[in-house]
């Protein structure tokens, strides 16, 4: 019976503890930057550049990375980091869709693809034929880099009007 009751002081004294030091070493961060990492994909792919989603957004908060650098995240995550940021947003050149496609007659069931795959667009087993999501898969290219048998390719997606990102019309104002 001490023995328990030596626990569960113990236990309340290092809860009290961690509490306090939970709110002596608080981090303040920046909300802007929250809020940009909270509309990130989150796969961590790395095609902007940055290790991660959250450096990522605290790149763009400090103005060193555009907001259009997410290829994953699209002309809609652009257009409201743009939005969120008060900057006007530059598209270079036209959104363009990718998605993986497997050849399952090449594929050898290795696993590398789906492991890969930071999104889980990518489903299959060991030593078993896998086959892509294409409403999740972002077309990040990070499956077709691990795939040793090069049956894994990234392709364009053709604009269909259930998948295609229109943009409003402009609107020309009366002088």
């Amino acid at each position: 019976m001490i023995s328990v009751i030596f626990f569960v002081v113990l236990g309340a004294l290092l809860g009290a503890a961690l509490g306090y030091a939970a709110k002596v070493f608080k981090v303040e961060s920046n909300p802007i930057v929250d809020q940009i990492e909270s509309l990130m994909p989150g796969g961590q792919c790395g095609q902007c550049g940055e290790a991660g989603c959250r450096q990522a957004a605290e790149a763009m908060a400090r103005g060193e990375l555009a907001p259009t650098s997410c290829p994953p995240g699209g002309s809609a995550l652009s257009t409201a980091v743009a939005e969120l940021l008060g900057v006007s947003l530059e598209m270079g050149e036209e959104d363009v869709q990718w998605v993986a496609k497997i050849e399952e007659a090449q594929c050898s069931g290795c696993g590398r693809c789906y492991k890969a795959c930071p999104f889980d667009a990518i489903v299959g087993a060991s030593k078993q034929i896998h086959t892509v999501i294409s409403d999740v898969c972002t077309g990040c290219k990070l499956c077709s880099k691990a795939c040793p048998q090069d049956c894994l390719t990234v392709e364009q997606v053709e604009p269909d009007v259930s998948i295609w990102y229109w943009p409003k019309p402009k609107q020309e104002l009366a002088s």
